[in-house]
């Protein structure tokens, strides 16, 4: 079969060797002399881009594993201190490992305690408790069970033979419900078997295995974290592995092993395959540790070979169609370009007059017909060639020397002289709102149609373009007689006309920014850099319209500079107590005092630190206040400039919606408190119930709870106990037989009292009520 082919081939060949053997010659030369160079220049990019790719892998390897370990390390520390708190919690610690730890209330007291606890994290799904002396357990799920009664308690036989206290652990039982444990013994300080009781707090083993997830940037990416004792307790890639020893794959010891905190290195698993593995070692001895496979970095380059291959192939099939072109009809050009007369006449064929020589006239004075029209059509096109070239410069693409004074030749830039950047941004388009962030472009377009008429019109020399739909460019070129205070005069009055002009035509307020003048169109890029740097000024000096880079380099920087925490608390401590006024004094007083570092950077980091506090406010005024946010507050601050548009920001969005947000909760809270109160004091109607300890139970102050009760159930505090002991009282003389005097015992009243209540009440004694309910 093979040789059938090869047959077909040398048949399909040799007719075309003899009319054409040198040129056939000449072709396979230049496919070789073209192949060598694609395949020794493939290889050499292959090898380097390898190179390449790994480092950037382990940049990107490392910068995973730090943002997970910051992440987790806050979602376990957070869970490990409400674990202390609990145990640090006075109804547990009092009632440990005592007899009286069997009282129904103080379950509930502590379920209650439970639940406020579970409520601060969303990653805590069940807090379960239980006393040795009592053999008693108490979940939030379940409440109060004996030992043997509750579902899991092998879990808790296994924790109390454990060695030490406060550690994460896989439990059989609640590792099958989907959940990662942290157990303490209690008391806290146990040694040894002298645990008194158990603490464990389960979480969702799949939440936290989304946040493994969520920090790969590789699909064949391992995430792993190890406890302190080397056991390996989530694994974004296998679950078998869960609760097992790092001992028990290869590789992971090397990595236990080293003593540096953080690093990389290459590991061998099992199969012998290679993987590029970086680790990061936590003061609390958790151990995080990020592993791709080698085969991940060669497959992102498996096009590279695949191109290399193509290419020659390519050229081959090239070479094969060229040599069959070359003889059959490269040898008859007079006939050719007959056929190709009549082709580009779209049918009709031009007159030859009577020969050959004049058919080839005719055609090529078509030719030069179509290449002037083509000419046009370049003319045309030209501007949005040369704007993307200098979208190039300011961009600082690489361009040789050579191939710069090439392509300013085509364009018509000079490259001499010297060029000055100007960049102009469209100011308060936030607060006025006259257009969509999706209309960019059209107001871009406005702005740079003024600013090339007004270029005309001044007769300067340059070129004017768009960035990004936000910023204005002018290039100034002045020749190399223009002096420096010329250049400065004549670019700063040609700034201020655009100003004027934006603001009276379109009611646009601009600032500009402008670089240094440079020589040679080789530094645009320096100057557009130097233009956008004077810009952000405005964030210290937004007065000044138009901001020259050389004086913003000349501004005096203070030497020290101090965060100004007192105005930060006076803000949050205003905005917690609704005093907007104050907050807003406080604001003033704090962007003065960070003006005054006279530093962008500076700036913006204490505006994000402010922000950050009011947000913390609001996490701490209990859980959920912050999911009625729906917009990223920290981009928001980004986007604005300005000093005075980050003031504005402040005073008119977030003051406003954190006091929004605060009365919300403040509102459902006071409900909340009132409803636990009512529920206390009908399921102990006997007690002696004082308006004193039912605010300290719902941490209100006694005459702030009163006031709730008056505003809410419309009846005061007293008067709602009275009613609540009457109505117990006469359901009891309706349903029982006992006396009067023992049901005013029952609810807490004397048998003068009770009858006092009762004519207050019912308008008739107890014993009347009893008579005519029966």
């Amino acid at each position: 079969m093979l040789s059938k082919w090869i047959e077909r081939i040398r048949q399909f060949i040799n007719p075309l060797l003899p009319r054409a053997n040198y040129l056939n010659r000449l072709i396979w030369f230049g496919c070789l002399s073209v192949s060598i160079p694609i395949v020794l220049a493939g290889s050499a990019y292959y090898h380097f881009s390898i190179v390449k790719l790994t480092d950037q892998f382990k940049v990107d390897n490392l910068a995973s594993i730090t943002l997970l370990k910051d992440r987790m390390e806050n979602v376990l520390t957070a869970v490990e201190l409400e674990s202390l708190k609990i145990s640090a919690n006075s109804l547990v610690k009092d009632n440990m490992g005592k007899p009286e730890f069997d009282d129904y209330m103080l379950f509930g007291m502590i379920l209650n305690t439970f639940q406020v606890h579970k409520n601060s994290s969303s990653l805590i799904s069940e807090i379960m408790l239980y006393d040795k002396l009592s053999n008693a357990v108490l979940t939030n799920n379940y409440g109060y069970l004996p030992y043997m009664a509750y579902k899991d308690h092998d879990d808790i036989d296994i924790i109390m033979h454990m060695d030490g206290s406060g550690k994460w652990v896989h439990l059989p039982n609640a590792s099958q419900d989907g959940y990662l444990s942290f157990v303490r013994k209690l008391p806290l300080m146990t040694i040894g078997d002298q645990a008194q009781g158990v603490l464990a707090i389960h979480v969702q083993e799949d939440v936290l295995e989304k946040n493994l997830v969520n920090y790969s940037f590789a699909k064949e990416q391992s995430l792993m974290l190890l406890d302190s004792h080397n056991n390996i307790i989530l694994h974004s890639k296998g679950r078998n592995a869960l609760g097992q020893s790092s001992a028990l794959f290869a590789g992971l010891q090397e990595i236990i092993k080293d003593d540096n905190p953080t690093g990389q290195m290459t590991i061998l698993d099992d199969k012998q395959e290679r993987y590029l593995a970086v680790y990061y070692k936590t003061t609390f001895g958790r151990t995080y540790i990020s592993l791709l496979p080698e085969r991940a970095m060669t497959k992102e380059l498996t096009w590279i070979r695949w191109v290399i291959v193509s290419s020659v192939l390519a050229l081959l099939i090239f070479a094969l169609l060229l040599i069959y072109f070359a003889s059959k009809r490269a040898y008859n050009p007079i006939e050719q370009l007959i056929r190709y007369g009549e082709h580009i006449g779209n049918g009709q064929p031009l007159s030859p007059n009577g020969n050959d020589i004049e058919y080839i006239k005719s055609c090529l004075s078509y030719l030069n017909e179509q290449s002037e029209s083509l000419n046009h059509y370049l003319q045309k096109i030209s501007p949005n060639i040369r704007n993307q070239f200098l979208q190039k410069l300011l961009s600082g693409s690489a361009v040789s020397r050579a191939s710069l004074l090439d392509e300013c030749r085509e364009q018509q830039i000079p490259v001499e002289g010297t060029f000055v950047v100007l960049v102009a941004i469209v100011e308060n388009m936030f607060k006025e709102k006259r257009f969509l962030p999706s209309e960019g472009s059209i107001v871009m377009f406005a702005v740079t149609n003024v600013m090339n008429e007004l270029l005309v019109k001044s007769q300067l020399t340059g070129y004017i373009l768009e960035k990004n739909e936000r910023e204005g460019i002018a290039i100034l070129h002045f020749n190399g007689e223009a002096s420096e205070g010329e250049i400065r005069e004549r670019t700063k009055a040609f700034a201020l006309e655009i100003r004027e002009a934006l603001a009276t035509y379109l009611s646009f307020s601009m600032s500009v920014g402008v670089g240094k003048a440079y020589s040679g169109i080789a530094a645009l890029a320096e100057s557009y850099r130097e233009a956008k740097l004077a810009l952000q000024h405005r964030i210290i000096n937004d007065s000044d319209p138009v901001l020259f880079a050389e004086e913003m380099e000349q501004t005096g920087r203070q030497s020290m500079f101090f965060y100004p925490n007192e105005q930060e608390k006076i803000i949050v401590d205003a905005l917690a107590r609704g005093e907007m006024e104050l907050a807003e004094q406080a604001l003033n007083q704090f962007a003065q005092i960070v003006r005054g570092s006279e530093s962008y950077n500076t700036i913006y980091q204490c505006y994000h630190v402010l922000l950050s506090s009011i947000i913390q406010s609001l996490e701490e005024k209990g859980p959920g206040m912050l999911d009625s946010l729906e917009d990223n507050w920290f981009d928001q601050l980004k986007a604005r400039q300005t000093s005075r548009e980050i003031y504005e920001w402040f005073i008119e969005i977030i003051f406003p919606l954190y006091k929004r947000i605060t009365e919300e909760s403040r509102k459902k809270g006071a409900k909340l408190a009132i409803q636990v109160v009512c529920k206390q004091i009908k399921e102990n109607v006997g007690g002696n119930h004082s308006l004193i300890d039912f605010a300290d139970m719902v941490g209100l102050s006694p005459s702030y709870l009163s006031k709730l009760f008056k505003k809410e159930l419309g009846v005061s505090f007293v008067e709602y106990v009275m009613e609540s002991k009457v109505n117990k009282a006469k359901k009891l003389l309706e349903d029982t037989d006992y006396s009067v005097m023992e049901i005013a015992e029952m609810v807490g009243y004397s048998e003068r009292n009770l009858n006092r209540a009762f004519q207050r009440y019912v308008n008739m004694s107890p014993k009347q009520y009893r008579l005519s309910h029966r």
